[in-house]
């Protein structure tokens, strides 16, 4: 290796290479010592400067003998080929610190900073295609997105933040580059990646607003700032800066660009990768094998790679790193989805993870097929000459990936599953990886950079916690938690614990037995409170568990749930994905699912069930009321220990059910018959007001199943009522039809006037949509009587102001004017805020459209306020809207705009991006704004 120039690499994990030959560099602390020495750029570095950061305010009395040892071995690797007791020549001693003469080897730091500049010179000269050349050269020697990625000890070093900040800057100053150069689109893929690691820099979120309006994305723009400004607002208690609201000022005075964004400009890109995995070790060659699978040569057939392995090996630790990594070879975005195929509950199918994907693809619920084949063709519509990588993680058969699989060469799939999915090689040409477990040194060095120098303190200590763990990396994370925890505790006693078979804690025959067994670790050192909750997790229905559905679930109070969460929490065994929720990794779920069948009895799991059961019920219901006027229902008592939260206002209500939503599906599908028509009736108003109306079809047919089977000829009345009215919302006006129909027949078989009155009261609704106004205002009447002899005020009410809008759609205004003010009366009296707010939409509609403009404004801006109050966004929406039309015919273009602007950007952030379309043209059809 004689005469050949050392390199080393600083921009990302530390590496020293000689010619081709990668130099190992074992220990973080000589890892961090080069790097400071490399970060510093020739200038000296004491040795209390070195000392500080390595160990802070508590260094050993041996720290100076421990940097002088790093340094002689840096020497040695640095200049393998010089003399002893020769001075180094790259590494000397300067005063009482050293230097590392950067002229003397190729340092990729040093070359950043060249390359950054030569960049700026040649943007300076107007040479703007030779500028991106530079800064792509100069960013592509990072290798990760900070300096010095495998010694996490100086990640807040500021010499590493200062190169941090450095390259943040390179690629603003490349993103501006492209938006002078006409690259609008590239631009924005780079000012998106900024904003989302510096959520709170306004610099980088100025340059991510005029990136959009560049691009001509104007509706992004908009919607963008004003999610930030919340952000701001909510996290920080500050209003946006001058530079950011400039940026958006300058969105709003260009109100007519000359060129409307095209659909394609509008599509959405999604960026759903979790975040990459922290200390990072090993797998060079498997990186290097994906990279030569997925980014290979085009073609026009799809690449896609398995990575198959045991439980716990890292498959998905290696899939999310290599994606981070590549990330930027996908500028249409990076699609991720769990499919939960190893779920001790209910994996997750191809069907579900399709619509998953549409909605991370931008489609809102309503637009996604229900049919299977129909979402697998708009599926890959929607990726057809995109380049975007699709993440399949834990998948356990190919029948839950082959719907997901793309129709376009562009895109690549990632698959990590336990299974070989032979069939997706054979049959679709997937490239299978298998992976392996990590060698001893990997683990070794995996074992440092989580617990740090006491792996090294007595001799062979770390090789037989290693060995314990068998190249397991989870096995291997889970042990280092557990001996940072019991910090005091001696290694060699951890070890020797670990391998007590009477406590259970001794590592399993086989690898695939071992994970429960390192689990254990972990479990048998909790407090028996704790411990009994962890069983207990392994019978929640959802992805994750709130803090009063965990407390139903062990019979507890909510603050005792809550500090056991919080213990787990700390033990690694469960993590916060939100305010008092919690989530479990599939491993640990199913761990916990094992010991709920093995050390709890059936009546009490039985009975926690029953207890989770009905604090879903309970729950719902209660939500639902909030949302929506709904009769009083007779529910199951609740069993003794079940935990219900404070009655929510709608906006906690609403997020309440879309953060349980796949648990209460679940629990409509697992749940006793008896409990199942409640449920799914507790569901229907969420589902409806968010668009779900897919799932709010397949929770009435398990209803209407469940009520068949128990012979429950009431329950079978409301299901077949409950299914029409799903149908409807779907389209499907014949279906429904028959369905309210039938029920409206059994209602009076039971002789359930009210029943009756609120199935022609929806048939009113299927009727009006397929244009037979005549049949629809005689259901409508009907519905009125019916609800008059079941004495219903409220009915009354939701009667009259159909009768309104049938009137209306006939041409008889003044009659439907009678109509909604007789409606109003009631809804008043009876408090339905939101029939309130539809019947005042009505009486808008009916001023319009005879002339009664200022009328027409007063009656929406009134029903908005309602909505506002409800926390029902897109009815709030859906008003202005109708606000700007009257605006607009009333001679005011100005309230019009204003009006229309802001009912596109809450249509925007509720993704409903065709009724933000419909705007968006009537705000290019007004005329433009007179200059006196």
């Amino acid at each position: 290796m004689g005469g050949t120039r050392v390199k080393i690499q600083l921009l990302g994990p530390v590496r020293v290479l000689q010619g081709d030959e990668q130099i190992d560099i074992p220990t973080a602390g000589r890892r961090a010592v080069l790097g400071l020495l490399g970060l510093a750029s020739g200038r000296p570095v004491s040795r209390a400067e070195l000392i500080d950061a390595l160990w802070h305010d508590d260094p050993p009395h041996t720290a100076v003998n421990v940097i002088q040892t790093h340094v002689k071995h840096l020497r040695k690797v640095l200049e393998p080929d010089r003399p002893n007791r020769a001075p180094s020549v790259l590494l000397p001693s300067v005063g009482d610190g050293y230097t590392l003469r950067t002229q003397g080897c190729d340092l990729d730091v040093t070359a950043f900073r060249a390359g950054v500049g030569a960049a700026l010179e040649a943007r300076e000269r107007g040479d703007l295609a030779r500028a991106v050349e530079l800064f792509d050269s100069a960013l592509g020697l990072w290798r990760a997105d900070a300096p010095l990625s495998d010694v996490p000890a100086l990640a807040a070093h500021p010499a590493a933040l200062a190169f941090v900040e450095e390259r943040s800057a390179a690629l603003a100053a490349k993103g501006e580059t492209l938006l002078a150069a006409g690259a609008a689109d590239e631009a924005v893929t780079i000012f998106e990646q900024l904003a989302h690691a510096r959520p709170f820099d306004e610099s980088a979120l100025t340059l991510l607003i005029r990136g959009y309006e560049s691009a001509g994305r104007r509706a992004d723009a908009v919607t963008g700032y004003h999610r930030i400004r919340r952000r701001l607002a909510d996290e920080l208690g500050i209003g946006p800066g001058p530079e950011l609201a400039a940026a958006y000022q300058a969105i709003l005075a260009n109100e007519h660009p000359a060129t409307e964004p095209s659909r394609s400009r509008r599509r959405h890109l999604p960026a759903t990768l979790p975040g990459d995995v922290a200390d990072f070790i090993g797998r060079r060659n498997e990186l290097e094998r994906l990279d030569a699978v997925l980014l290979g040569p085009g073609g026009t057939a799809v690449p896609v790679a398995v990575v198959s392995g045991t439980a716990g090996v890292g498959k998905t630790a290696l899939a999310l790193h290599w994606s981070h990594l590549a990330r930027t070879r996908f500028p249409d975005g990076q699609l991720y989805v769990d499919l939960r195929g190893y779920d001790p509950q209910q994996p997750l199918s191809g069907t579900d993870a399709l619509a998953r994907l549409m909605s991370a693809l931008g489609m809102p619920a309503h637009e996604i097929p229900t049919e299977p084949d129909d979402r697998v063709t708009r599926y890959r519509t929607e990726l057809s000459g995109r380049r975007i990588l699709i993440v399949l993680d834990n998948a356990s058969s190919v029948d839950q990936v082959r719907p997901l699989l793309p129709g376009t060469g562009s895109c690549a799939v990632l698959v990590t599953s336990r299974d070989t999915l032979g069939e997706l090689v054979a049959r679709h040409g997937a490239r299978r990886l298998d992976l392996d477990l990590l060698p001893m040194d990997d683990s070794l060095q995996l074992l440092r950079t989580l617990i740090g120098d006491r792996v090294d303190r007595e001799p062979g200590v770390g090789e037989a916690l290693a060995a314990l763990c068998v190249g397991l990396p989870l096995a291997l994370r889970v042990a280092a938690e557990l001996a940072a925890t019991l910090r005091t505790t001696p290694l060699p006693h951890l070890v020797s614990e670990l391998t007590d078979s009477r406590r259970r804690l001794g590592m399993l025959d086989s690898v695939g037995s071992s994970v429960s067994a390192v689990f254990s670790w972990s479990y048998h050192h909790l407090p028996a409170a704790a411990a009994r909750v962890f069983r207990l997790l392994g019978l929640q229905l959802g992805p994750h568990i709130s803090v009063c559905a965990a407390a139903s679930l062990a019979c507890r109070t909510t603050d005792e749930a809550r500090t056991a969460l919080t213990l787990l929490t700390r033990a690694h065994l469960v993590h916060l994905v939100g305010p008092d929720r919690y989530g479990m990794h599939d491993l640990l779920r199913a761990y916990a699912t094992e010991l709920a069948h093995d050390d709890i009895t059936p009546a009490v799991r039985d009975g926690a069930r029953q207890r989770l059961l009905d604090h879903y019920l309970h729950t719902a219901h209660a939500a639902s009321e909030v949302l929506d006027h709904r009769d009083p229902a007779l529910l199951p008592t609740p069993a003794d220990g079940v935990a219900l939260p404070a009655a929510p206002d709608p906006e906690a209500a609403l997020a309440w059910f879309t953060a349980e939503h796949q648990a209460l599906l679940n629990a409509v599908h697992t749940a006793p018959d008896a409990h199942v028509g409640h449920l799914a009736r507790a569901v229907s108003t969420y589902l409806e007001l968010r668009g779900h109306w897919a799932d709010w079809v397949e929770v009435q047919r398990a209803a209407l199943d469940a009520a068949h089977r128990l012979g429950d000829r009431p329950g079978i009345a409301m299901a077949h009522r409950e299914l029409g009215r799903a149908k409807a919302r779907i389209g499907r006006y014949a279906a429904a039809g028959e369905l309210l129909s039938r029920a409206a027949a059994l209602f009076a078989e039971l002789g359930d006037p009210l029943g009756e009155a609120h199935c022609h009261n929806n048939l009113t609704l299927v009727f009006e949509r397929q244009g037979e106004f005549p049949r629809a205002l005689q259901e409508a009447t009907l519905a009125l009587a019916k609800y008059r002899t079941a004495g219903s005020r409220a009915g009354e009410a939701r009667a009259l102001n159909n009768m309104g809008w049938c009137n209306t759609r006939l041409g008889n205004y003044e009659e439907a004017v009678r109509c909604c003010e007789s409606a109003l009366a009631r809804q008043r009296e009876t408090g339905d805020r939101g029939g309130e707010s539809a019947t005042l939409d009505t009486l808008g509609f009916v001023h319009h459209h005879v002339g009664r403009y200022a009328q027409a404004i007063g009656c929406f801006e009134r029903a908005r306020e309602i909505s506002r109050e409800c926390g029902d966004r897109y009815n709030e929406a859906c008003l202005l809207d109708h606000l700007g039309d009257s605006a607009l015919a009333a001679g005011s273009p100005a309230t019009a705009a204003e009006a229309w602007r802001t009912a596109r950007d809450s249509f925007l952030e509720l993704g409903h991006t065709a009724a933000a379309d419909q705007l968006d043209d009537k705000l290019a059809a007004l005329p433009p704004p007179r200059n006196f």
